[in-house]
Protein backbone atom coordinates (compact mmCIF):
# COMPACT_ATOMS: atom_id res chain seq x y z
CA UNK A 1 0.00 0.00 0.00
CA UNK A 2 0.95 3.66 -0.17
CA UNK A 3 0.55 6.57 2.17
CA UNK A 4 0.68 10.21 1.15
CA UNK A 5 1.26 13.02 3.57
CA UNK A 6 2.75 16.40 2.73
CA UNK A 7 5.98 15.29 1.09
CA UNK A 8 7.62 12.51 -0.84
CA UNK A 9 9.27 11.11 2.28
CA UNK A 10 5.90 10.22 3.77
CA UNK A 11 5.02 7.90 0.88
CA UNK A 12 5.21 4.16 1.42
CA UNK A 13 5.42 2.54 -1.98
CA UNK A 14 5.68 -1.13 -2.93
CA UNK A 15 4.57 -1.26 -6.55
CA UNK A 16 7.47 -3.05 -8.22
CA UNK A 17 9.63 -5.95 -6.97
CA UNK A 18 13.32 -5.26 -6.67
CA UNK A 19 14.25 -7.49 -9.61
CA UNK A 20 11.20 -8.06 -11.81
CA UNK A 21 11.12 -10.73 -14.48
CA UNK A 22 11.49 -9.41 -18.04
CA UNK A 23 8.18 -8.30 -19.48
CA UNK A 24 7.07 -7.24 -22.92
CA UNK A 25 7.15 -3.46 -23.20
CA UNK A 26 3.57 -2.24 -22.59
CA UNK A 27 3.70 -0.21 -25.77
CA UNK A 28 3.66 -3.40 -27.80
CA UNK A 29 0.35 -4.32 -26.17
CA UNK A 30 -1.50 -1.02 -26.39
CA UNK A 31 -0.54 -0.23 -30.01
CA UNK A 32 1.21 3.00 -29.03
CA UNK A 33 4.52 1.68 -30.31
CA UNK A 34 3.66 0.10 -33.62
CA UNK A 35 6.52 0.95 -36.02
CA UNK A 36 5.75 2.82 -39.21
CA UNK A 37 9.00 4.23 -40.46
CA UNK A 38 10.41 5.06 -43.87
CA UNK A 39 12.83 2.13 -44.02
CA UNK A 40 14.78 1.02 -47.07
CA UNK A 41 13.20 -1.34 -49.60
CA UNK A 42 13.03 -5.10 -49.01
CA UNK A 43 15.62 -7.44 -50.44
CA UNK A 44 14.54 -8.72 -53.80
CA UNK A 45 12.11 -5.91 -54.60
CA UNK A 46 12.42 -4.87 -58.21
CA UNK A 47 12.50 -1.33 -59.61
CA UNK A 48 9.31 0.01 -61.15
CA UNK A 49 9.09 1.08 -64.79
CA UNK A 50 10.37 4.50 -63.83
CA UNK A 51 13.49 2.95 -62.33
CA UNK A 52 12.56 3.69 -58.70
CA UNK A 53 12.42 0.99 -56.05
CA UNK A 54 8.99 -0.10 -54.90
CA UNK A 55 8.19 1.00 -51.37
CA UNK A 56 7.12 -1.90 -49.12
CA UNK A 57 4.38 0.29 -47.65
CA UNK A 58 2.85 0.45 -51.12
CA UNK A 59 2.75 -3.34 -51.29
CA UNK A 60 1.50 -3.86 -47.74
CA UNK A 61 0.28 -0.58 -46.17
CA UNK A 62 0.89 -0.34 -42.48
CA UNK A 63 -2.15 0.43 -40.31
CA UNK A 64 -0.86 3.08 -37.93
CA UNK A 65 -2.56 4.27 -34.75
CA UNK A 66 -2.47 7.42 -32.58
CA UNK A 67 0.52 7.66 -30.23
CA UNK A 68 -0.64 9.19 -26.97
CA UNK A 69 2.51 10.94 -25.79
CA UNK A 70 3.21 12.59 -29.13
CA UNK A 71 0.36 15.01 -28.37
CA UNK A 72 1.82 18.56 -28.30
CA UNK A 73 0.59 19.16 -24.74
CA UNK A 74 2.32 15.98 -23.54
CA UNK A 75 5.63 16.96 -25.16
CA UNK A 76 5.28 20.48 -23.77
CA UNK A 77 4.75 19.11 -20.25
CA UNK A 78 7.75 16.77 -20.45
CA UNK A 79 9.93 19.69 -21.55
CA UNK A 80 8.59 22.11 -18.93
CA UNK A 81 9.02 19.72 -16.00
CA UNK A 82 12.58 18.87 -17.08
CA UNK A 83 13.80 22.42 -17.66
CA UNK A 84 13.51 22.40 -21.45
CA UNK A 85 12.09 24.92 -23.94
CA UNK A 86 8.54 26.19 -23.43
CA UNK A 87 6.34 25.46 -26.41
CA UNK A 88 3.96 28.18 -27.66
CA UNK A 89 0.76 26.18 -27.28
CA UNK A 90 -1.47 29.04 -28.38
CA UNK A 91 -0.32 28.48 -31.97
CA UNK A 92 2.35 26.14 -33.30
CA UNK A 93 3.42 24.04 -36.28
CA UNK A 94 4.01 20.26 -36.25
CA UNK A 95 5.81 17.99 -38.72
CA UNK A 96 5.52 14.20 -38.50
CA UNK A 97 8.07 12.09 -40.37
CA UNK A 98 6.81 8.64 -41.33
CA UNK A 99 3.16 9.63 -40.94
CA UNK A 100 1.86 6.49 -42.75
CA UNK A 101 -1.93 6.67 -43.19
CA UNK A 102 -2.19 9.81 -41.05
CA UNK A 103 -3.71 8.01 -38.06
CA UNK A 104 -1.66 10.04 -35.56
CA UNK A 105 -2.07 13.46 -37.20
CA UNK A 106 -5.76 13.23 -38.08
CA UNK A 107 -7.10 13.34 -34.49
CA UNK A 108 -4.32 15.70 -33.45
CA UNK A 109 -5.28 18.26 -36.10
CA UNK A 110 -9.04 17.69 -35.69
CA UNK A 111 -9.07 18.78 -32.06
CA UNK A 112 -6.25 21.36 -32.34
CA UNK A 113 -7.51 23.56 -35.14
CA UNK A 114 -5.46 26.46 -33.77
CA UNK A 115 -2.28 24.69 -34.96
CA UNK A 116 -0.85 23.54 -38.31
CA UNK A 117 0.20 19.96 -39.08
CA UNK A 118 2.19 18.35 -41.89
CA UNK A 119 2.89 14.67 -42.48
CA UNK A 120 5.66 13.17 -44.66
CA UNK A 121 5.85 9.58 -45.89
CA UNK A 122 7.68 7.77 -48.69
CA UNK A 123 4.68 5.58 -49.56
CA UNK A 124 2.43 7.06 -52.23
CA UNK A 125 -0.32 4.64 -51.25
CA UNK A 126 -0.17 5.68 -47.58
CA UNK A 127 -0.25 9.37 -48.48
CA UNK A 128 -3.27 8.76 -50.71
CA UNK A 129 -5.08 7.11 -47.80
CA UNK A 130 -4.12 9.98 -45.50
CA UNK A 131 -5.32 12.61 -47.97
CA UNK A 132 -8.61 10.79 -48.43
CA UNK A 133 -9.24 10.80 -44.67
CA UNK A 134 -8.26 14.45 -44.38
CA UNK A 135 -10.64 15.44 -47.17
CA UNK A 136 -13.52 13.52 -45.59
CA UNK A 137 -12.99 15.52 -42.39
CA UNK A 138 -12.55 18.82 -44.27
CA UNK A 139 -9.35 19.71 -42.40
CA UNK A 140 -7.60 22.85 -43.64
CA UNK A 141 -4.81 22.75 -41.06
CA UNK A 142 -3.40 19.38 -42.15
CA UNK A 143 -1.24 18.63 -45.20
CA UNK A 144 0.49 15.47 -46.38
CA UNK A 145 3.63 15.28 -48.49
CA UNK A 146 4.94 12.31 -50.48
CA UNK A 147 8.73 12.12 -50.37
CA UNK A 148 11.79 10.77 -48.61
CA UNK A 149 14.37 12.29 -46.29
CA UNK A 150 16.85 12.98 -49.07
CA UNK A 151 14.52 14.93 -51.33
CA UNK A 152 11.60 16.29 -49.31
CA UNK A 153 13.23 19.32 -47.66
CA UNK A 154 12.26 21.60 -50.55
CA UNK A 155 8.63 20.43 -50.30
CA UNK A 156 8.32 21.34 -46.64
CA UNK A 157 7.56 24.87 -45.47
CA UNK A 158 9.43 25.14 -42.19
CA UNK A 159 10.25 25.98 -39.56
CA UNK A 160 8.32 23.72 -37.19
CA UNK A 161 7.89 23.97 -33.42
CA UNK A 162 7.59 20.18 -33.12
CA UNK A 163 9.06 17.46 -35.31
CA UNK A 164 8.16 13.89 -34.46
CA UNK A 165 9.24 10.56 -35.90
CA UNK A 166 7.67 7.59 -34.18
CA UNK A 167 8.87 4.16 -35.30
CA UNK A 168 11.42 5.55 -37.76
CA UNK A 169 14.89 5.90 -36.23
CA UNK A 170 15.59 2.17 -35.81
CA UNK A 171 13.82 1.26 -39.04
CA UNK A 172 16.04 3.10 -41.53
CA UNK A 173 19.57 2.55 -42.76
CA UNK A 174 22.30 4.84 -41.38
CA UNK A 175 22.40 7.11 -44.43
CA UNK A 176 18.62 7.63 -44.36
CA UNK A 177 18.80 8.21 -40.58
CA UNK A 178 21.45 10.88 -41.05
CA UNK A 179 19.44 12.53 -43.84
CA UNK A 180 16.44 12.63 -41.49
CA UNK A 181 18.48 14.28 -38.72
CA UNK A 182 19.92 16.85 -41.14
CA UNK A 183 16.35 17.67 -42.16
CA UNK A 184 15.29 18.00 -38.52
CA UNK A 185 18.24 20.27 -37.71
CA UNK A 186 17.32 22.61 -40.56
CA UNK A 187 13.54 22.67 -40.05
CA UNK A 188 13.18 22.79 -36.24
CA UNK A 189 12.75 26.21 -34.61
CA UNK A 190 15.47 27.38 -32.23
CA UNK A 191 13.30 26.51 -29.21
CA UNK A 192 11.50 23.61 -30.83
CA UNK A 193 11.19 19.99 -29.69
CA UNK A 194 12.20 16.87 -31.59
CA UNK A 195 10.49 13.61 -30.62
CA UNK A 196 12.14 10.34 -31.67
CA UNK A 197 11.85 6.76 -30.56
CA UNK A 198 14.02 3.75 -31.14
CA UNK A 199 14.46 0.10 -30.29
CA UNK A 200 16.71 -0.16 -27.25
CA UNK A 201 19.32 -2.60 -26.08
CA UNK A 202 19.12 -4.91 -24.26
CA UNK A 203 15.37 -5.43 -24.32
CA UNK A 204 15.09 -5.50 -28.10
CA UNK A 205 18.06 -7.87 -28.45
CA UNK A 206 15.87 -10.93 -27.93
CA UNK A 207 13.31 -9.65 -30.42
CA UNK A 208 16.14 -9.00 -32.83
CA UNK A 209 17.18 -12.65 -32.59
CA UNK A 210 13.62 -13.69 -33.37
CA UNK A 211 13.68 -11.32 -36.34
CA UNK A 212 16.93 -12.84 -37.65
CA UNK A 213 15.47 -16.33 -37.29
CA UNK A 214 12.29 -15.41 -39.18
CA UNK A 215 14.23 -13.68 -41.95
CA UNK A 216 16.20 -16.86 -42.53
CA UNK A 217 13.18 -19.16 -42.35
CA UNK A 218 11.03 -17.18 -44.81
CA UNK A 219 13.53 -16.19 -47.47
CA UNK A 220 11.80 -18.28 -50.15
CA UNK A 221 8.38 -16.59 -49.92
CA UNK A 222 7.12 -15.00 -53.13
CA UNK A 223 5.57 -11.85 -51.63
CA UNK A 224 5.84 -9.70 -48.53
CA UNK A 225 2.37 -10.70 -47.33
CA UNK A 226 3.07 -14.39 -47.88
CA UNK A 227 6.33 -14.03 -45.98
CA UNK A 228 4.56 -12.35 -43.06
CA UNK A 229 1.92 -15.10 -42.92
CA UNK A 230 4.70 -17.69 -42.99
CA UNK A 231 6.27 -16.01 -39.95
CA UNK A 232 3.10 -16.68 -37.99
CA UNK A 233 2.97 -20.31 -39.09
CA UNK A 234 6.60 -20.91 -38.15
CA UNK A 235 6.16 -19.15 -34.79
CA UNK A 236 3.20 -21.39 -33.98
CA UNK A 237 5.30 -24.48 -34.67
CA UNK A 238 8.18 -23.21 -32.54
CA UNK A 239 6.08 -22.35 -29.50
CA UNK A 240 4.97 -25.90 -28.58
CA UNK A 241 8.42 -27.30 -27.71
CA UNK A 242 9.40 -24.03 -26.02
CA UNK A 243 6.42 -24.19 -23.65
CA UNK A 244 7.48 -27.62 -22.44
CA UNK A 245 10.55 -26.17 -20.69
CA UNK A 246 10.67 -24.15 -17.47
CA UNK A 247 13.93 -22.29 -18.18
CA UNK A 248 13.50 -18.50 -18.02
CA UNK A 249 15.02 -17.98 -21.47
CA UNK A 250 12.73 -20.47 -23.20
CA UNK A 251 9.73 -18.81 -21.54
CA UNK A 252 10.94 -15.45 -22.80
CA UNK A 253 11.35 -16.84 -26.32
CA UNK A 254 7.87 -18.38 -26.15
CA UNK A 255 6.46 -14.95 -25.25
CA UNK A 256 8.25 -13.40 -28.22
CA UNK A 257 6.92 -15.98 -30.70
CA UNK A 258 3.44 -15.61 -29.22
CA UNK A 259 3.70 -11.90 -29.96
CA UNK A 260 4.39 -12.73 -33.63
CA UNK A 261 1.36 -15.01 -33.84
CA UNK A 262 -0.95 -12.33 -32.46
CA UNK A 263 0.15 -9.57 -34.85
CA UNK A 264 -1.19 -8.59 -38.26
CA UNK A 265 0.78 -9.34 -41.45
CA UNK A 266 1.46 -5.61 -41.80
CA UNK A 267 3.02 -5.39 -38.35
CA UNK A 268 5.11 -8.53 -38.88
CA UNK A 269 6.36 -7.34 -42.26
CA UNK A 270 7.62 -4.04 -40.98
CA UNK A 271 8.86 -5.12 -37.54
CA UNK A 272 10.48 -8.44 -38.39
CA UNK A 273 11.10 -8.46 -42.16
CA UNK A 274 12.48 -5.03 -42.96
CA UNK A 275 16.19 -5.12 -43.82
CA UNK A 276 16.82 -2.18 -41.50
CA UNK A 277 15.78 -2.64 -37.89
CA UNK A 278 18.52 -1.74 -35.47
CA UNK A 279 18.59 -1.40 -31.71
CA UNK A 280 20.73 1.21 -29.96
CA UNK A 281 22.28 1.57 -26.55
CA UNK A 282 21.20 4.88 -25.03
CA UNK A 283 24.71 6.38 -25.11
CA UNK A 284 25.11 5.26 -28.72
CA UNK A 285 21.84 6.96 -29.64
CA UNK A 286 22.82 10.27 -28.02
CA UNK A 287 26.27 10.17 -29.62
CA UNK A 288 24.52 10.13 -33.00
CA UNK A 289 22.18 12.99 -32.05
CA UNK A 290 25.03 15.13 -30.73
CA UNK A 291 26.68 15.01 -34.16
CA UNK A 292 23.65 16.86 -35.52
CA UNK A 293 23.52 19.44 -32.74
CA UNK A 294 20.75 18.03 -30.53
CA UNK A 295 20.59 17.80 -26.72
CA UNK A 296 18.41 15.57 -24.57
CA UNK A 297 15.49 17.23 -22.75
CA UNK A 298 13.39 14.40 -21.31
CA UNK A 299 11.77 11.09 -22.11
CA UNK A 300 8.30 11.60 -23.55
CA UNK A 301 7.09 8.67 -21.43
CA UNK A 302 9.11 9.77 -18.39
CA UNK A 303 6.52 8.52 -15.90
CA UNK A 304 5.55 5.26 -17.61
CA UNK A 305 6.16 1.94 -15.87
CA UNK A 306 8.60 0.87 -18.57
CA UNK A 307 10.72 4.00 -18.14
CA UNK A 308 10.71 4.17 -14.36
CA UNK A 309 13.86 3.71 -12.28
CA UNK A 310 12.94 2.23 -8.90
CA UNK A 311 14.85 3.10 -5.76
CA UNK A 312 16.21 -0.46 -5.70
CA UNK A 313 17.81 -0.01 -9.11
CA UNK A 314 19.12 3.45 -8.25
CA UNK A 315 20.73 2.14 -5.04
CA UNK A 316 22.24 -0.79 -6.91
CA UNK A 317 23.80 1.53 -9.49
CA UNK A 318 25.34 3.66 -6.73
CA UNK A 319 26.70 0.65 -4.88
CA UNK A 320 28.13 -0.76 -8.10
CA UNK A 321 30.12 2.46 -8.69
CA UNK A 322 29.18 2.40 -12.38
CA UNK A 323 30.58 4.76 -14.99
CA UNK A 324 28.32 7.84 -15.04
CA UNK A 325 28.87 8.30 -18.77
CA UNK A 326 27.02 5.03 -19.36
CA UNK A 327 24.41 5.38 -16.61
CA UNK A 328 21.57 5.29 -19.14
CA UNK A 329 22.90 2.05 -20.62
CA UNK A 330 23.17 0.56 -17.15
CA UNK A 331 19.57 1.51 -16.37
CA UNK A 332 18.37 0.03 -19.66
CA UNK A 333 20.23 -3.17 -18.88
CA UNK A 334 18.83 -3.51 -15.36
CA UNK A 335 15.28 -2.61 -16.41
CA UNK A 336 15.24 -4.68 -19.62
CA UNK A 337 14.03 -1.72 -21.64
CA UNK A 338 12.89 -2.46 -25.16
CA UNK A 339 12.13 0.99 -26.51
CA UNK A 340 12.95 4.61 -25.74
CA UNK A 341 11.09 7.81 -26.72
CA UNK A 342 13.35 10.81 -26.01
CA UNK A 343 12.54 14.48 -26.56
CA UNK A 344 15.38 16.67 -27.79
CA UNK A 345 16.12 20.25 -28.76
CA UNK A 346 18.92 22.23 -30.40
CA UNK A 347 22.23 22.39 -28.54
CA UNK A 348 23.32 23.96 -26.35
CA UNK A 349 20.44 23.47 -23.92
CA UNK A 350 20.36 25.88 -21.02
CA UNK A 351 18.19 24.25 -18.39
CA UNK A 352 15.42 26.45 -17.01
CA UNK A 353 13.65 24.73 -14.07
CA UNK A 354 9.88 24.91 -13.88
CA UNK A 355 8.96 27.82 -11.64
CA UNK A 356 6.32 27.69 -8.93
CA UNK A 357 4.15 30.02 -10.99
CA UNK A 358 4.41 27.76 -14.04
CA UNK A 359 3.65 24.71 -11.92
CA UNK A 360 0.64 26.42 -10.33
CA UNK A 361 -0.81 27.15 -13.77
CA UNK A 362 -0.81 23.48 -14.76
CA UNK A 363 -4.00 21.46 -14.76
CA UNK A 364 -4.40 18.37 -12.59
CA UNK A 365 -6.66 15.42 -13.43
CA UNK A 366 -7.24 12.25 -11.45
CA UNK A 367 -9.32 9.11 -11.72
CA UNK A 368 -8.38 7.80 -8.27
CA UNK A 369 -11.57 6.28 -6.88
CA UNK A 370 -12.50 6.74 -3.18
CA UNK A 371 -12.97 3.29 -1.65
CA UNK A 372 -12.85 3.85 2.12
CA UNK A 373 -13.29 7.06 4.12
CA UNK A 374 -14.24 5.44 7.43
CA UNK A 375 -10.71 5.08 8.74
CA UNK A 376 -8.38 7.75 10.04
CA UNK A 377 -7.32 8.59 6.48
CA UNK A 378 -9.33 8.08 3.25
CA UNK A 379 -8.20 5.34 0.87
CA UNK A 380 -8.30 5.63 -2.92
CA UNK A 381 -7.89 2.98 -5.60
CA UNK A 382 -5.40 3.66 -8.38
CA UNK A 383 -5.66 2.77 -12.09
CA UNK A 384 -3.73 -0.48 -11.57
CA UNK A 385 -5.84 -1.58 -8.59
CA UNK A 386 -3.43 -0.41 -5.91
CA UNK A 387 -4.77 1.30 -2.77
CA UNK A 388 -3.39 4.67 -1.68
CA UNK A 389 -3.96 6.19 1.73
CA UNK A 390 -4.11 10.00 1.67
CA UNK A 391 -3.10 11.59 4.96
CA UNK A 392 -3.49 15.21 3.80
CA UNK A 393 -7.15 16.21 4.35
CA UNK A 394 -7.37 18.93 1.69
CA UNK A 395 -5.61 16.66 -0.78
CA UNK A 396 -8.16 13.87 -0.27
CA UNK A 397 -11.07 16.28 -0.72
CA UNK A 398 -9.62 17.54 -4.02
CA UNK A 399 -9.12 13.99 -5.31
CA UNK A 400 -12.76 13.23 -4.49
CA UNK A 401 -13.82 16.29 -6.52
CA UNK A 402 -11.58 15.43 -9.49
CA UNK A 403 -12.64 11.82 -9.97
CA UNK A 404 -16.22 12.52 -11.23
CA UNK A 405 -15.01 14.99 -13.89
CA UNK A 406 -12.27 12.72 -15.30
CA UNK A 407 -10.75 12.99 -17.90
CA UNK A 408 -11.10 16.75 -17.51
CA UNK A 409 -8.88 18.52 -15.03
CA UNK A 410 -8.73 21.75 -13.05
CA UNK A 411 -5.99 24.30 -12.62
CA UNK A 412 -3.72 23.57 -9.64
CA UNK A 413 -3.78 27.16 -8.41
CA UNK A 414 -7.58 27.03 -8.15
CA UNK A 415 -7.44 23.99 -5.86
CA UNK A 416 -4.53 24.61 -3.47
CA UNK A 417 -3.89 27.79 -1.50
CA UNK A 418 -0.26 26.80 -0.93
CA UNK A 419 1.03 25.05 -4.06
CA UNK A 420 4.60 24.99 -2.73
CA UNK A 421 3.45 22.80 0.15
CA UNK A 422 2.02 20.08 -2.12
CA UNK A 423 4.25 20.39 -5.17
CA UNK A 424 6.59 17.56 -4.21
CA UNK A 425 3.66 15.25 -3.51
CA UNK A 426 2.04 16.12 -6.83
CA UNK A 427 5.26 15.48 -8.71
CA UNK A 428 5.63 12.13 -7.00
CA UNK A 429 2.04 11.13 -7.78
CA UNK A 430 2.68 12.09 -11.40
CA UNK A 431 5.80 9.90 -11.47
CA UNK A 432 3.67 6.94 -10.33
CA UNK A 433 0.90 7.69 -12.88
CA UNK A 434 -1.61 8.32 -10.10
CA UNK A 435 -2.53 11.75 -11.49
CA UNK A 436 -2.06 13.63 -14.74
CA UNK A 437 -0.64 17.13 -15.09
CA UNK A 438 -1.30 19.18 -18.23
CA UNK A 439 -0.12 22.45 -19.69
CA UNK A 440 -3.54 23.05 -21.22
CA UNK A 441 -6.87 21.28 -20.85
CA UNK A 442 -7.71 19.50 -24.14
CA UNK A 443 -11.31 19.24 -22.98
CA UNK A 444 -11.55 22.99 -23.62
CA UNK A 445 -10.83 22.67 -27.36
CA UNK A 446 -14.61 22.58 -27.90
CA UNK A 447 -14.57 20.41 -31.01
CA UNK A 448 -17.14 17.64 -31.48
CA UNK A 449 -15.46 14.22 -31.70
CA UNK A 450 -18.26 12.56 -33.65
CA UNK A 451 -17.17 13.08 -37.31
CA UNK A 452 -13.60 12.06 -36.47
CA UNK A 453 -14.60 9.04 -34.41
CA UNK A 454 -17.06 7.81 -37.03
CA UNK A 455 -14.26 7.82 -39.60
CA UNK A 456 -11.77 6.18 -37.23
CA UNK A 457 -14.21 3.41 -36.32
CA UNK A 458 -14.88 2.69 -39.99
CA UNK A 459 -11.14 2.51 -40.75
CA UNK A 460 -9.49 1.11 -37.61
CA UNK A 461 -12.20 0.24 -35.06
CA UNK A 462 -10.85 2.80 -32.63
CA UNK A 463 -11.74 6.34 -31.60
CA UNK A 464 -9.45 9.06 -30.32
CA UNK A 465 -10.32 11.57 -27.60
CA UNK A 466 -9.18 15.21 -27.31
CA UNK A 467 -6.52 13.91 -24.89
CA UNK A 468 -5.09 11.88 -27.81
CA UNK A 469 -6.01 8.64 -26.12
CA UNK A 470 -7.18 5.75 -28.22
CA UNK A 471 -10.34 3.93 -27.19
CA UNK A 472 -11.73 0.73 -28.69
CA UNK A 473 -15.51 0.85 -29.22
CA UNK A 474 -17.46 -2.01 -27.63
CA UNK A 475 -18.24 -3.42 -31.05
CA UNK A 476 -14.67 -3.13 -32.33
CA UNK A 477 -13.16 -6.21 -33.91
CA UNK A 478 -9.72 -4.79 -34.62
CA UNK A 479 -6.45 -5.49 -32.81
CA UNK A 480 -6.55 -5.45 -29.02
Amino acid sequence: GQSLGQGKSSWRLALIPAFPLPVIHPGYRDLNFLPRGLFEYHRGMKPTRTGSVRDPYDELPYCAFPVEWTAPERLALASLLHGGPRLPLERYRVLELGCANGANLLPMSWYRQHAEFTGLDSSARQIALANDSRDKLGLNNLHFVHGDFRSAVDQLEGPYDIIMAHGVFSWVADDARDAMLEMCASLLTSEGLLYLNYNAHPGWTVRGMVRDFLLQQTVGASSLKERAELCREISARVISPLKEHEHAFTKLMANEFTLVINQSPEYIAHEYLSPANRAYWRKEFFDVLQRFGFSFVADADFNSMSNRITESYADLMKLSDLDDSAAGDSADLMCYRQMQSPVLTHSPLTSSPCTLEEFSNLFIASKLVPVDDKGEHPTFRGPSGEDIEITHHRFSEILKDLQPIWPRGRRIASLFTDVAEVRESLEYMLSQQLIELRCVEPGDFNVSPEPLNELEISLRNISTSPWHRMDAPETATGPD
